[in-house]
């Protein structure tokens, strides 16, 4: 069994090349589909990277064990289920839309808001004691994060960073609902297929009701299928559960200080995949924000007898 920690900080490790990877497909998506033009637009690579990703998990559980698990739930679970689907059709096509409009290495750097929320959430929902140094370190991450967005657009926001603070918004919150679902002993497997099986839908739905079936037609060219398989592996499944895993047994405020390494993948597969190197405004606020979670981390003794907040307080809400 992982330490729920390496877990957390290998989920980060994957899902941060997810965004570089759409950056990567859709600017190369053509050449890599043999000359096809548009091959990868909103709707297609969404539905396909999300459906990959239901049935990878199907062949390893199998749909009896998935129908099983779901049937012994409570339909106030059920619910949730399809809720934190819908956070997750938000979350990607508030990404997706925003990588149209700014850089990954911003995408990255504007991310580092989600955390932050979550563990500000957490203290209020989950009882969560926030003590000074995480709120100094919290206030050195925001205040990085909308000086690095105003700055870069002479102190006005442009679509593609509000788009990012607002998926960062929609992070929090799908990882609170996640916590909660996971408390009430949900089974991994029901959780990560049910949130990319009901995005599938609503994706293919979406593209359907505007587009037509001809939509998808580009999107099996070439050697953009097998990206997408391997895109759904690691970046989402593989990804997700050891996410969901540490998510059930971590605190939020844990959390929001082991996705340190997070903005450091991204910027480097941002290199890697798509050339992008950080400015100097990039590196300064990536300095801030980094600084922000260092200090964060710093553990302050509590009195005895005084929780720290996680699963227990969790459970008891």
């Amino acid at each position: 069994m992982f330490h729920p920690k390496f877990l957390l900080v290998l989920s980060r490790a994957l899902r941060s090349l997810g965004t570089p990877l759409i950056a990567f497909l859709l600017l190369n998506a053509p050449d890599l589909a043999g000359d096809v033009m548009n091959p990868v637009s909103f709707c297609n690579v969404l539905f396909l990277g999300n459906l990959c990703a239901a049935l990878v998990v199907l062949s390893r559980f199998g749909w009896k064990s998935i129908w099983q698990d779901w049937q012994h739930l409570h339909h106030r679970v059920r619910l949730g289920l399809v809720i934190n689907g819908c956070l997750a059709v938000i979350l990607s096509a508030l990404i997706f839309l925003a990588l149209m409009d700014t850089s990954v290495t911003n995408t990255v750097l504007l991310g580092r808001l989600g955390p932050v929320i979550y563990a500000l959430a957490g203290a209020l929902f989950f009882r969560q004691r926030i003590m000074k140094a995480e709120w100094v370190g919290f206030s050195l991450i925001g205040g990085g994060v909308i000086s690095l967005a105003l700055q870069q657009n002479q102190f006005q926001f442009s679509q593609g960073d509000v788009l990012i603070i607002a998926s960062a918004f929609v992070y929090a919150l799908s990882a609170m609902v996640s916590k909660v679902l996971l408390s009430k002993a949900s089974s991994l497997r029901v959780v990560v297929f049910t949130r990319n099986a009901f995005a599938a839908l609503v994706f293919f739905a979406i593209a359907i009701q505007l587009f037509g079936p001809v939509h998808f037609i580009d999107i099996f060219s070439g050697q953009l299928w097998l990206i997408m398989l391997v895109y759904a592996l690691f970046v989402i499944v593989i990804s997700q559960f050891a996410w969901f895993s540490a998510l059930k047994q971590l605190d939020s405020k844990t959390v929001a200080r082991w996705t340190i390494l997070s903005p450091i993948f991204g910027i480097v597969y941002a290199f890697v995949l798509n050339g992008e190197r950080p400015s100097q405004i990039q590196g300064i606020a990536l300095l801030i924000i980094m600084a922000g979670v260092l200090i964060s981390s710093i553990r302050t003794t509590q009195p005895k007898g005084m929780p720290e907040g996680g699963e227990n307080s969790l459970s008891a809400a």
